[in-house]
């Protein structure tokens, strides 16, 4: 998402490296594979994702990441007014789901390039923008509810709810503090827990992995 910022620290470089040499073991790297990384809002699952695209171009494995905030049905502020309405608008219908699956299909069906949507934060508005998979052999995928899709190679659920996350929120200039916004983060929290036993990987409150 264009006016996203994504801030490197070295606890999350070593969470990655410690991530890679499980997928290691678990992955062949001769092929195109596909990993999701989930958690609640400001849980880090940006950060993990392009610490883990570091490492893994570091270990010579060219990778891309996605963001599932691009996938939004309406622009940001436009979603915001729309939750306003009703909380009923709240949850993964609010995601075009099924066109991230259709992406991650193009790139392990080994397309040079897929087509997907673009946020742009500040303007409030979605284009379409075309990423070049050709030499692409990892596909990185972060977002709320990326575990409800059955296409990952790999899965990571980041352990931390909205409460935990309260700091890192407040942090990035494009969240806010309301009530409104923690019952929303609420609905959330109640929808994205069910994928923690999905995941393959589980990381905890400091980023380190507590499974396998």
């Amino acid at each position: 998402m264009i006016g996203d910022v994504i801030n490197l620290e070295e606890k999350h470089l070593t969470t990655a490296e410690n991530i890679y040499e499980i997928l290691k073991q678990n992955n062949s790297h001769t092929k195109k594979w596909a990993v999701g990384i989930c958690g609640e809002s400001g849980s880090g699952k940006s950060v993990t994702a392009f610490a883990l695209k570091k490492v893994l171009e570091e270990n010579g494995i060219k990778s891309l990441v996605i963001q599932m905030d691009d996938y939004f049905k309406f622009p940001p502020k436009t979603n915001h007014e729309n939750r306003q309405k009703s909380l009923d608008n709240v949850g993964m219908h609010e995601v075009n789901l099924v066109v991230i699956q259709e992406n991650i299909n193009e790139f392990k069906s080994g397309k040079y390039s897929i087509e997907k949507p673009l946020v742009h934060y500040q303007n409030n508005s979605v284009s379409q923008e075309i990423l070049d998979t050709k030499d692409v052999q990892v596909l990185i995928i972060e977002g709320t509810y990326v575990l409800s899709i059955e296409d990952f190679d790999f899965s990571i659920f980041i352990d931390r709810n909205y409460k935990d996350t309260y700091e890192n929120r407040m942090k990035r200039n494009r969240d806010e503090q309301s009530d409104f916004v923690e019952k929303v983060l609420d609905i959330e929290h109640q929808i994205i827990r069910q994928f923690k036993y999905k995941a393959d990987i589980l990381l905890g409150k400091n980023y380190q992995i507590v499974k396998p």
